[in-house]
């Protein structure tokens, strides 16, 4: 998080009024966690995030596995310390090795959504650990789809609208979950920027899922950049 303070820090520093923050999949739960502690941040962008932060991991190559977690951290710090994270209930080899027969069974790039909802019912989470998206000052803006299969992030984001319409809060927030869109629930101007060839066959190959609603996943990135763009657009006008 203290990078996050320091970009902030030297962006208004160097004339800039204000500033936002956009992210998407882990990033998109790094903005959502960012917005909550900083105030100056005024505008916050999260697609696909989870409501709460979970334990740390590490990619690369470990016994046969690409990603494990790590003991006793958390996926974000904040002054040298650790925040409160909810712990995966698998833990290595066993966290990969639940990735991996997800995405071998669902013919995904990759599909972790057993290994988070495994998690949140073996470790039911706790306040300390849920983001406090109340905090969030400005515009807040949360995107996802319910096919998602990393995680589910439609729950999440249900969760933080009813939260927020629980508690006292200061951001205009808008949170979309739509019924196709795949864990790419990217705007369409950003996902052919990326991929200016062969965009929506990518998204059929990592999503296998997505492929009978090519042409919905297709519609959910256009109204998202439309979104997306009025957020942004309302955002700069605004005092």
């Amino acid at each position: 998080m203290e990078r996050i303070e320091t970009a902030i820090a030297w962006l208004k520093a160097h004339g800039n009024r204000k500033v936002g923050i956009a992210g998407a999949s882990t990033t998109g739960t790094l903005a959502l966690t960012a917005a909550s502690i900083f105030p100056g941040l005024t505008l916050t962008i999260a697609m696909t995030p989870s409501d709460f932060v979970w334990q740390g991991f590490m990619q690369g190559k470990k016994d046969g596995c690409k990603e494990w977690p790590v003991k006793g951290e958390s996926l974000f710090s904040y002054h040298g310390k650790p925040l409160a994270y909810m712990p995966f209930c698998y833990q290595h080899p066993q966290y990969w090795q639940v990735v991996a027969e997800e995405t071998k069974r669902t013919g995904s790039m990759i599909a972790s959504r057993k290994l988070f909802d495994d998690s949140e019912a073996a470790h039911p989470i706790t306040e300390d650990e849920f983001i406090k998206v109340e905090n969030i000052r400005g515009k807040l803006l949360m995107i996802g789809a319910e096919d998602d299969v990393l995680w589910n992030t439609a729950k999440y984001i249900r969760r933080m609208e009813k939260r927020l319409n629980e508690k006292p809060h200061e951001c205009e927030f808008e949170a979309k979950v739509y019924a196709h869109g795949t864990h790419f629930v990217f705007p369409e101007g950003m996902i052919k920027t990326m991929l200016p060839i062969g965009s929506d066959l990518f998204v059929k190959l990592a999503f296998p899922n997505s492929k009978p609603y090519s042409a919905e996943c297709k519609e959910t990135r256009i109204d998202i950049d439309r979104r997306m763009t009025k957020a942004i657009t309302d955002w700069r006008n605004s005092r």
